[in-house]
């Protein structure tokens, strides 16, 4: 599922330290559609946004040496033709400047979808966007997860470059209207209103539960450091086939009891009593299985099961070789589950219309009518390398 936010994605990952000229702070628009006005600070951290991506691509360009940081030889990634993740090419400067563009239009495109559909928010997730939005301008994303060590103010980063902390809690917001506009076309009696007897065709139809447990079929030992001030290492060897042939067996019973009728919670029981294992060691999920990050090769074992059925499958080679227990549930017993559940409904509702939503969005983008500051001809991609 194409995620239906990504051009909003906040600059969680490419926060880095830039050396640049300040800007002014003073209050200036970008872009306007009609009295709706857009602070330069906006331009200027949308254009950050996608000077950062671009660099990305750059970097998986042929020409990039990631030793020396230099593109085909150049230091400046900027005249270096790139490829996006749609697949379209172009010069790395321009695609900067394309994107900014078409962020800066859907930006405006949010806002008034947002006021033609007499949208609101829900007071506690608006509080909760903006405590987030200023934890992160004051501290960053993971001082208070892991402490001081890791004090990394986006405001360090942004204030230099012309963005205000209010440019910077827009995309905030303006991500949160997005999910709120989402909801209000797609909730059962929108203008695009799915209902419960739709979702759950397309839920059954696309959703696979299933459940697995595994044992390896190798031993690991701890291998004392050399010298002093070193960590230990740990070392794999593989079992005996004799070993290996008695696990085996015992998933095979596994999965002949499963297919004979018995409950698979039976079953996880049944294997932990054999390990003695204290607590439940089984993973469980309820996806698209397209989508799901378990292993190609577990993914197409449980795709060839039927529903209601078990099979064993052993994974990799030698010291590395895990064999897996792998259950097919029947999808209607999750229903209840994910259809009757708000927040499981709304995940569900994404995967089932998120690529719609996202072109919906690209169109209103596309059409809006809109002005250009002068101001904007002030700032341009090199503006954000580093001296």
């Amino acid at each position: 599922m194409k995620n239906f936010t990504k051009f909003l994605a906040v600059a969680l990952c490419f926060v880095i330290a830039l050396s640049t000229a300040a800007c002014s702070l003073t209050p200036q628009w970008s872009y306007a559609h009609e009295d709706n006005e857009l602070n330069i600070g906006v331009y200027i951290y949308a254009m950050f946004n996608a000077y950062n991506q671009a660099q990305t691509y750059a970097q998986q360009t042929e020409g990039y040496d990631a030793e020396k940081g230099t593109y085909d030889g150049e230091e400046s990634f900027l005249n270096v033709e790139i490829t996006d993740d749609d697949g379209n090419k172009a010069v790395a400067e321009q695609w900067i400047l394309d994107e900014t563009d078409r962020t800066m239009r859907t930006l405006l495109a949010i806002d008034a979808e947002f006021e033609r559909l007499g949208a609101t928010f829900d007071q506690a997730a608006l509080d909760n966007h903006k405590a987030t939005a200023k934890e992160y301008w004051d501290y960053g994303p993971y001082y208070k997860l892991y402490g001081e060590q890791y004090l990394s103010p986006y405001k360090d980063t942004f204030e230099p470059l012309g963005v205000s902390y209010e440019s910077f809690e827009y995309y905030y917001l303006t991500s949160a209207k997005q999910e709120v506009i989402f909801d209000t076309l797609y909730s059962d009696g929108g203008e695009k209103g799915v209902d419960d007897k739709e979702l759950t065709k397309f839920f059954t139809e696309n959703y696979t539960s299933y459940v697995y447990f595994n044992t390896n079929l190798y031993s690991t030992t701890e291998v004392p450091a050399e010298n002093e001030g070193e960590s230990a290492t740990t070392k794999n060897e593989a079992l005996s086939d004799k070993e290996i042939k008695e696990i085996t067996s015992k998933f095979e019973g596994y999965v002949a009891d499963t297919n004979a009728g018995k409950n698979v919670d039976d079953v996880v029981k049944a294997y932990m009593k054999d390990e003695d294992i204290k607590e439940d060691p089984s993973s469980r999920g309820v996806e698209i299985m397209d989508e799901s990050a378990i292993g190609e090769d577990l993914v197409k074992a449980i795709e060839d099961l039927k529903e209601g059925q078990a099979t064993y499958k052993v994974v990799g080679e030698g010291d590395t070789k895990v064999i897996y227990y792998l259950y097919k549930e029947p999808i209607d017993k999750q229903v209840k589950t994910y259809i009757g559940d708000a927040v499981n409904r709304s995940s569900v509702l994404q995967s089932y219309k998120g690529e719609e939503f996202q072109s919906y969005i690209d169109t209103l983008a596309d059409e809006i009518e809109f002005t250009v500051s002068k101001a904007v001809n002030a700032y341009e991609p090199a503006d954000f390398e580093a001296e």
